[in-house]
């Protein structure tokens, strides 16, 4: 059988040479298919209706390799986490049973990205040892979805993300938002408040244009609004609603300090990267030696965080 490894991964394991400014510190696995996914998202290099090369998910590039030959290069690897993300294809969720399971078999825990499958699978793949649940709900709102073809509906993921939830805990369905596909900063806020009071994580993603998707003329989000949004997600995470803290100057958005009583040094955390247990996704949104959208570690945080402090003292009032 063939996957799909990120490079920063195969490089970690010895199975590529090259070099990474950060090696990632879980594996990051993705099931092969030469067509990619049968779903038709409009941003995603794996989407049926892009021409983008399947070796891509966002900007990372994703070799393809044997699974034996991964499995025993993980086998004696330092990792203790795998990070399997999944493509829609024919029978592809019994083939996600057989890797969950061979990981499984090499004491690794698993986080698995998928997009609805029945309750039953989930509960399968609980007991098969998938302990946390990406669940790629990507846009901010109902009319972006549809706008952006996305393989279910609206409705449909928000009930598998309760669904997981049941499943696997509070906390431990991490659900991905796309920052920049053209949402309002309102619906964004409201979006991710939702996820929190229902017992989800959020992990942000900044909006990458690939050549060869649909929507490759869009511009990814400025550094500002990401920061904004950054910062709003700690909030409501931590229990502040952003009604509360967001407030408007000269038409732009602003977090109000004597709504929350931080500073940007207490405020720094937001910038890191947020999802299951380790994830660094280093890169994932970044080009390697510019200021990233997302920090992969405190440390890499270090030489960027006087420009930083000062980014987040800019949107505090």
């Amino acid at each position: 059988m063939r996957v799909r490894a990120s490079l920063g991964t195969l490089i970690a394991l010895g199975l590529e040479n090259g070099r990474a400014d950060v090696l990632p510190r879980i594996a990051y696995v993705m099931q092969f298919s030469e067509n990619g996914c049968a779903g038709r998202c409009a941003f995603c290099a794996q989407s049926a209706s892009s021409n983008a090369s399947k070796e891509l998910l966002s900007r990372v590039i994703w070799p393809e390799v044997d699974l034996d030959v991964l499995l025993e290069a993980l086998k004696n690897s330092c990792y203790h986490r795998v990070c399997l993300q999944t493509v829609i294809k024919k029978k592809f969720i019994e083939e996600v049973h057989n890797l969950v399971r061979n990981f499984n078999k090499l004491n690794l825990s698993v986080s698995l990205s998928i997009t609805p499958v029945p309750r039953s699978e989930l509960e399968l793949l609980a007991r098969e040892g998938v302990d946390y649940l990406g669940v790629g709900l990507d846009t901010a709102s109902r009319s972006l979805a549809e706008m952006y073809e996305r393989p279910f509906t609206w409705d449909t993921f928000w009930d598998f993300i309760r669904t997981g939830i049941k499943i696997f805990g509070r906390g431990r369905v991490v659900a991905h938002i796309i920052v920049g596909l053209g949402e309002s900063l309102e619906d964004m806020l409201s979006t991710i408040e939702k996820l929190r009071n229902i017992g989800s994580n959020v992990s942000l993603f900044a909006f990458t244009p690939l050549k060869g998707t649909k929507a490759s003329n869009l511009k990814p989000p400025t550094l500002r609004y990401y920061r904004l949004v950054q910062l709003a997600t700690k909030l409501i995470m931590d229990g502040y609603k952003w009604r509360n803290f967001i407030t408007y100057k000269g038409g732009k958005p602003y977090i109000k300090k004597s709504a929350i009583g931080l500073d940007a040094d207490d405020l720094l955390e937001a910038v890191i990267i947020r999802g299951c247990p380790d994830c660094n996704r280093p890169f994932y949104n970044e080009v390697p030696g510019k200021e990233p959208y997302n920090f992969p570690s405190h440390e890499y945080l270090v030489k960027w965080k006087e420009k930083v402090v000062k980014e987040i003292e800019e949107i505090l009032v």
